[in-house]
Order: structure tokens, then sequence, then C-alpha cells
């Protein structure tokens, strides 16, 4: 595994992180490789992206918008990931967080995703109000899924056509693990 460190990020720290997450966002679709449902002109950082991170600090544990959000550190300090949970959307549904994650493109296959999928695993499990970890992935995205699977995680369902996406269809799949 590569030599990284995950730290919970503060709002101090957003800056840096938001930085990331602009190259980052704007990376979907590069050759054709999407990991998010946007054409590669909707890849792009907005104010509506940071203020549902900077929001997410601001709330409490339950209330919707609330989300942790951890990064991986490489040994030069750059921030190379990031995973987090927040609360669904749904009312009555405070057990279950989804999950958000990616990988710098320049440390990809370093097997950093799934050290942040263990960190966050073994953290959902050691919260008691925790008991499902949900996420949406493009049906595509066959290396995530992989990853998803080996650690636990199952289909839910599989919706074909879900995306078109520059005048090609695209499938959506629901996965979901149980961290009681």
């Amino acid at each position: 595994m590569h030599a990284i460190r995950i730290e919970e990020l503060s709002k101090e720290d957003l800056k840096d992180f938001l930085d990331y997450l602009s190259v980052h966002l704007s990376e979907n679709g590069d050759n054709d490789l999407f990991f998010l449902p946007l054409s590669k002109e909707q890849s792009k950082f907005t104010n509506e992206w940071a203020k549902k991170f900077r929001e997410g600090f601001d709330k409490k544990r339950g209330e919707i918008g609330w989300r942790k959000l951890w990064v991986a550190i490489n040994q030069d300090n750059q921030i190379v990931g990031h995973i987090d949970i927040r609360l669904r959307k749904e009312p009555n549904t405070a057990h279950r967080v989804v999950l958000g994650m990616g990988t710098d493109r320049n440390f990809r296959n370093l097997k950093i995703g799934q050290q942040l999928l263990h960190f966050v695993i073994d953290y959902c499990k050691n919260d008691s109000s925790i008991s499902w970890l949900d996420l949406d992935v493009l049906g595509i995205n066959s290396p995530a899924i992989r990853v998803y699977e080996k650690l636990g995680f199952y289909l839910l369902s599989d919706v074909q056509d879900m995306f078109r996406i520059e005048g090609k269809s695209y499938g959506y799949k629901s996965m979901t693990l149980n961290v009681d």
C-alpha cells in the first residue's frame, strides 16, 4: 500500500480540499472515463459544491446536510484522495449514510481508495448511530465496483440507461454495506 495518512478535514483546511476537489471534478470524463453522472462541461467546480461541503461542517449529526470528510495525504503533504459520509435526504433515515470518495488521478491504482474505504467502514462500525453505508456508482466504473464488492458491499439495484451523457448510455448501481 502507498504511504499515506488519513485525517479528518477541519473547516480551517477546507480551502485546500476545495482546490483539490476542483481539479478532481475537472477530470471527470477525461478520455471518456466518467466517475460522476455529469458531462465534461457540467464537471466544473461551482459555488454550490463549495457550499455543500462548507455547510456540512456547521450541521449536527442527524441534521440534513451533515457530513464528515477525511482526506488522504501523502508524504509531501498533498491531498491525494478523499472520502466523506453524509446523511440521506429522506426523512427517518439517520441510521444510513451515503458515501462519496475520489482519488487524484496521479495516485490511482495504489490502493489509496481501499485504505480510505477501510478507514470509513471502521469509523461507521464504531458509531452506533450508523447501521448502513450506501453508495451509487456508474455501471462502467468496474475498478470501483470490484473494490466495493471485495469489501463486502452488495448490489441493491442496477438501473440500465439511467444517464445519457454526451450521447452515450450509462447505468447506475446502488450498493450498500451493513456496518452493525
